[in-house]
């Protein structure tokens, strides 16, 4: 049995391993962290296990709101339960690993699901591992129609019970997330290839695809008869993946809108598109940044304000006044440069980096070390 479990910085780490601590943990184990980690609440948490018999306690706080270090008291009980997930899908895939370890089955009703994408990710690797959860989606009459993830109002998770993982041999995919720094990167300033991507992943950040598209920049992925038999022989052995270099090319940009509510991930770096895409822009679902590493809305808006960006927050909105980047050097108008706060924040380090490109002198960040906790080797990779 597990007594305590030291998470480092990581809220998902943090927030994946409570239910799973829960169904084979010792009946109450503290869990800790470092860092960052320590203010940042776990907005729910509580309710949502308590729906399965188990209680979260601050173990230094004196808050209602759950922060690390916590203990986790109390055996996860099978069930059924309604529980809400407006505050991220990582507690909800951690009950998604656990409860088929139970002794009879569950049913899972998540009401206002958000970054939906992960759930499914954490469905189809448990799938590899032998784990058969169903699931049902509802909707609008626009959801039945289009099946677009972001008019979903619910979903239906059934577990069995007594379900074993069995060991399966796998290829993991490469990060969208990290990726999408170098896509950008390419759409504004020159031209940027990216190998080891799957462009039919179920990764939420895969979505900066689409994000650059609909700013009109030029994507193309390389195909040719090899890559085709790669393809083929992949598919034949049930790996899906598809490979070849993503291409994205600098071209005239417009705005656009977009929500991110289930892409959270990509705000930073798309904040820094939108101050390059002329008109104004919208991105929805600030109001699921305010537990990362940093208030991250309040982090973007403050560096896109010290860039002499116009922006401002409108309820759930993040709003930009974008101009070209011809127009920028035309007019003078380039991003200020000069020090800069990432606030602890490894995706602010890495937006502040690309934004670095198009400023009219050098962007210099406090504290650039923490973009190890996702992507050590990005500031190689960059060039910086």
């Amino acid at each position: 049995d597990i007594s305590e479990l030291h998470c480092v910085e990581s809220g998902l780490l943090t927030r994946l391993m409570i239910p799973i601590l829960a169904q084979t943990g010792s009946g109450s184990v503290l869990v800790t962290g470092e860092k960052t980690l320590v203010n940042r609440p776990l907005s729910g948490a509580n309710d949502i296990m308590a729906a399965f018999g188990v209680m979260l306690r601050n173990a230094s706080k004196t808050s209602k709101e759950i922060f690390v270090p916590l203990k986790v008291e109390g055996r996860l009980l099978p069930g059924r339960a309604e529980i809400s997930g407006a505050g991220g899908s990582q507690l909800i895939s951690g009950l998604l690993m656990a409860l088929p370890l139970a002794g009879s089955p569950s049913t899972i009703y998540v009401t206002d699901p958000k970054s939906i994408p992960y759930m499914f990710i954490t469905l189809d690797v448990l799938q590899k591992f032998g784990i058969r959860v169903a699931n049902e989606m509802e909707g609008d009459e626009e959801f039945v129609e289009t099946q677009d993830w972001g008019r979903c109002s619910g979903i239906t998770f059934k577990i069995k019970g007594n379900q074993s993982y069995k060991a399966a041999d796998f290829s993991l995919e490469g990060d969208w997330s990290s990726a999408a720094n170098f896509c950008v990167a390419g759409a504004l300033f020159g031209s940027a290839s990216i190998d080891g991507l799957d462009t039919r992943s179920l990764q939420a950040d895969l979505t900066i695809m689409d994000i650059l598209v609909e700013a009109g920049a030029s994507i193309s992925q390389f195909d040719n008869d090899c890559v085709d038999a790669v393809n083929e022989a992949a598919t034949a052995a049930g790996v899906n993946t598809h490979t070849g270099a993503v291409n994205v090319v600098k071209a005239p940009l417009n705005a656009f809108c977009f929500d991110l509510n289930n892409a959270p991930d990509l705000f930073p770096i798309t904040a820094v598109l939108a101050a390059f895409c002329p008109g104004e822009n919208r991105i929805a679902g600030t109001g699921r940044l305010a537990g990362k590493e940093s208030d991250r809305a309040k982090s973007i808006l403050e560096m896109l304000t010290q860039m002499g960006v116009e922006c401002a927050i409108e309820g759930d909105e993040l709003i930009v006044k974008g101009h070209s980047l011809t127009s920028r050097i035309l007019n003078g108008n380039l991003l200020k440069g000069g020090e800069y706060t990432s606030h602890h924040d490894h995706r602010m380090v890495m937006a502040l980096k690309v934004a670095g490109l198009g400023a009219d002198g050098p962007i210099v960040i406090d504290d650039e070390a923490c973009v190890a906790k996702s992507f050590p080797d990005f500031l190689t990779l960059f060039g910086c």
